[in-house]
């Protein structure tokens, strides 16, 4: 039976190159309540970010995603321009400075790049059309990768998840064949506290006391929505959408139905049961909050 879980963990990379740049996106997600995408792009593609958004969202439903996006140009028509005003302001304001306060150092150039508008540089205006065309490329090859690295992640943790609710199943059955080993310790337990007391009871009676708080001490509902739910688990796995929450959700159920089995009885091999079906409990707990 195979699992359809996806992990929130993974990383992806695409790139495409031409003659004029390289594009390359690298993506990496890990896990997360909702779906969260941060973008790491060139200032000037920014107006492409919603693009790149639905793209991701059509396949990637939950997790924190990193986009980043780098371009490198084989040539550049850029120019550096130079703000020939400011230049003489700031040499003017060095030789004030020097006559002030006695500064021996000389303006280098270093400085002067230090200053904000002095030097800047002119890049052409890109098409962002054209641009998409190959980012898009780019990204979806990175999208790809990243899923089916979610999605063999998915498989594994789903594997370790079924082997550890098969043996929640086989614990609760164990349980429920030590029903009538309970009773029999609880008659002894009262006889023999009745035969210390010295007090005349008949056997009739003590049946009925016995019957009384047997009642009270029964599991038999909990144990069996325990084992519906283990399947119901199960059968979750394996639909074709975003189920971590639901798992999340069903869980919590399990949980109660073990906690109050193991509140009714005092039966020492009953409650080391209950305390290796929690310890699976909250080992499955970890493993699905990875899950989208």
């Amino acid at each position: 039976m195979k699992s359809s879980l996806v992990s929130m963990t993974g990383y992806g990379q695409g790139s495409i190159s031409n003659e004029k740049y390289t594009i390359t996106v690298e993506m990496r997600s890990v896990n997360s309540r909702y779906l969260e995408i941060k973008f790491k792009l060139p200032s000037m593609w920014g107006e492409l970010e919603e693009r790149m958004r639905e793209l991701i969202s059509s396949k990637i439903s939950r997790g924190r995603v990193d986009v980043s996006v780098f371009v490198s140009y084989a040539q550049t028509d850029a120019k550096l321009n130079i703000d020939w005003q400011l230049l003489e302001s700031v040499k003017e304001a060095h030789e004030k400075l020097s006559n002030t306060v006695g500064l021996a150092e000389p303006l280098s150039f270093t400085d002067l790049l230090a200053v904000e508008g002095v030097l800047t540089l002119e890049k052409p205006q890109e098409d962002l059309e054209e641009i998409w065309k190959d980012l898009s490329v780019a990204l979806t090859e990175a999208l790809d990768q990243l899923y089916n690295m979610r999605r063999a992640e998915g498989e594994r943790l789903a594997e370790d998840i079924t082997q550890r609710i098969e043996y929640i199943k086989k614990k609760t059955l164990e349980l429920e064949s030590l029903a009538p080993l309970i009773v029999k310790e609880l008659y002894d337990r009262i006889k023999e506290r009745v035969a210390e007391m010295d007090v005349a009871l008949q056997e009739e009676r003590l049946l009925q006391e016995v019957a009384l708080i047997a009642e009270k001490m029964n599991v038999t509902e909990e144990l069996v929505r325990l084992k519906s739910h283990c399947d119901g688990f199960l059968q979750i796995m394996q639909e074709n959408n975003s189920v971590g929450r639901k798992l999340d959700f069903l869980l919590q159920e399990m949980n109660r139905e073990i906690n109050t089995t193991g509140s009714k009885s005092s039966n020492l091999t009953v409650s080391r049961n209950v305390v290796e079906i929690k310890s699976e409990l909250e080992k499955i707990r970890e493993q699905i909050q990875n899950i989208e």
